[in-house]
């Protein structure tokens, strides 16, 4: 079955919270009434007999085996709760999952990164100080890739000027910024408004993390913004082609031992 398909078709699910099992026959019936996905695909897929998804979609079953659940839920790539449309969870976290799932990687990791940063910020005494830094991969190239990787810094020594404002850290690792940045330098990175006019950022292109300056230029008698990589000038990018702003450089903390 293609992943894209079942992406689409997740967003279509129903529930009910009284008729559990009216609602899971529905959500497999959604998908048995593709075109192109037959009843005996889901069931091969799900590695359960044919008899068996007959009898939860035509018969008078009353309940279901929960290894039969889960083999669904998996070959669909769903969850147990949407499958079955019982409503353990709320709306809002279902509509969460759904729309996380069908988000390219960067920006499922972007999101990873904000939930840990507000889970320290609700759970740890002094949680105002601390800051996740993410650590991306360097690759042969010199440019940085996102990664899941991340760790904790005590920013409680920053200026407050800028300490509210810093959501996220980034870890270089590398002297290809030098003499800019250096190897153990984490950029505090904020999102609170755009970058000013030759203010470095941080921009996401094709997966790769780009330290970048943002210009103004005269392209056919109009004024258009720009970035260029602080490294080799490269990407040039116009705005519009730029995945994700991640957010201005605010400061700089120095950690020689993460």
């Amino acid at each position: 079955m293609d992943e894209k398909q079942l992406q689409l078709l997740s967003k279509q699910l129903v529930t009910s919270k009284d008729d559990y099992m009216n609602s899971l026959r529905k959500n497999i019936d959604l998908y048995a009434s593709q075109k192109d996905i037959t009843i005996r695909a889901i069931a091969e897929e799900a590695d359960i007999s044919l008899n068996t998804l007959n009898s939860i979609l035509y018969g008078n079953v009353k309940d279901c085996k929960l290894s039969t659940i889960i083999s669904l839920a998996r070959a669909f790539h769903i969850s147990i709760d949407e499958l079955v449309g019982c409503e353990t969870i709320s709306s809002a976290a279902r509509d969460s999952i759904q729309i996380t799932r069908n988000l390219p990687e960067h920006s499922q990791y972007l999101i990873h990164w904000f939930i840990k940063h507000q889970e320290l910020q609700m759970q740890h005494p002094n949680r105002r100080h601390l800051l996740n830094v993410m650590h991306p991969n360097l690759l042969s190239n010199g440019n940085l890739k996102m990664s899941s990787k991340y760790s904790l810094i005590d920013i409680s020594e920053i200026p407050l000027s800028i300490r509210p404002k810093v959501f996220v850290g980034m870890k270089l690792k590398c002297d290809h910024y030098m003499p800019i940045y250096s190897p153990y330098d984490i950029l505090l990175i904020a999102n609170d408004r755009d970058p000013h006019l030759s203010e470095n950022c941080v921009i996401l292109v094709c997966d790769c993390l780009f330290i970048a300056k943002r210009k103004v230029e005269t392209v056919n008698g109009q004024e258009v913004a720009r970035y260029y990589s602080i490294r080799d000038q490269k990407p040039r990018l116009y705005e519009d082609e730029v995945e994700e702003l991640i957010g201005y450089i605010a400061g700089v903390y120095t950690d020689t031992n993460i």
